[in-house]
């Protein structure tokens, strides 16, 4: 029985593989098909039908975030200059592959050891040439020893660096989520970036949003931390962020068929999709 990490990654790959077949698509993922397996487009089918009193799925609302982290991505190393760039969580991210990085460029993906021995093995068959020095490193990121094995595989913190978190925070508890900020502070140069999405407290007790908490309960990941003020929570721990919901302007691509709720509107569940700046190197 695969990890629930390791089915929550391979559904995320099923939605993208979905959107590469589209030819409207915002993005080309030639190895999530392989990344998904079966297992990943069944949970897919199922996490699709729990969202419908949400309207727009979590497939939906993973095709947005990835197009535009993939467009963070490429932002924040044109303007910070950095050449190391980490994936907390990386899953079965393939951006390491499909994404153009600037010469010299070092991508480290964190995750669970089994679930990077699991993507090594999917791509021992299908492995394409990327240009970039990637560098799996697995490790609990729930634990406090990951700082050190990121710098031992050649992470510099002196240096700038570019962090996504992306589908991570939600599956951690409260005092889990600040433990993790403060050790990315501490390995993140003034002028580093960071890029990470939240869902909000309303969206975990909201009614509507039953069925799917219960469908992610069911894959052995339920959903515990939100946040209705993102912004402050990463202020707390050093960055300068701004958030945006899908479907308001950068965040819609054409494909976002709902009206956003403003901010100030109580009790409605909502997707932040943040990007940041470290200004200095204390919180």
């Amino acid at each position: 029985m695969p990890s629930a990490a390791g089915l929550t990654s391979r559904w995320m790959a099923a939605a993208r593989a979905r959107e590469s077949a589209r030819a409207d698509r915002l993005f080309d993922d030639p190895l999530a098909a392989d990344f998904a397996g079966p297992e990943g487009f069944a949970w897919l089918r199922t996490m699709d039908l729990a969202a419908t009193t949400l309207g727009a799925g979590p497939g939906l609302f993973s095709v947005v975030r990835t197009r535009f982290y993939d467009e963070f991505l490429a932002r924040a190393v044109r303007q910070s200059g950095a050449r190391q760039i980490v994936l907390l969580a990386a899953g079965m991210d393939a951006r390491a592959f499909r994404l153009e990085w600037p010469a010299g460029t070092r991508l480290y993906e964190l995750d669970l050891p089994e679930v990077l021995e699991l993507k090594e093995e999917l791509l021992t068959h299908k492995k394409p040439p990327g240009n970039c020095k990637r560098r799996p490193v697995g490790v609990d990121l729930s634990g406090g020893g990951w700082p050190r094995a990121l710098n031992e595989a050649g992470h510099d913190p002196e240096e700038p660096s570019v962090w996504l978190a992306e589908g991570f925070f939600l599956y951690l508890r409260r005092a889990e989520v600040h433990a993790l900020l403060d050790r990315v502070g501490t390995l993140s140069a003034p002028g580093s970036r960071l890029g990470a999405d939240f869902i909000n407290r309303d969206f975990l007790f909201s009614p509507v949003a039953w069925p799917l908490l219960e469908s992610f309960s069911r894959l052995g990941s339920p959903l515990r931390f939100g946040t209705n003020d993102p912004e402050s929570l990463l202020a707390g721990h050093g960055w300068r962020a701004r958030a945006v919901q899908p479907g308001e302007p950068g965040a819609s691509y054409g494909r976002w068929p709902y009206p956003v709720p403003p901010r100030g509107l109580p009790g409605l569940p909502r997707s932040f999709l943040l990007t940041a700046r470290r200004e200095t190197g204390d919180a």
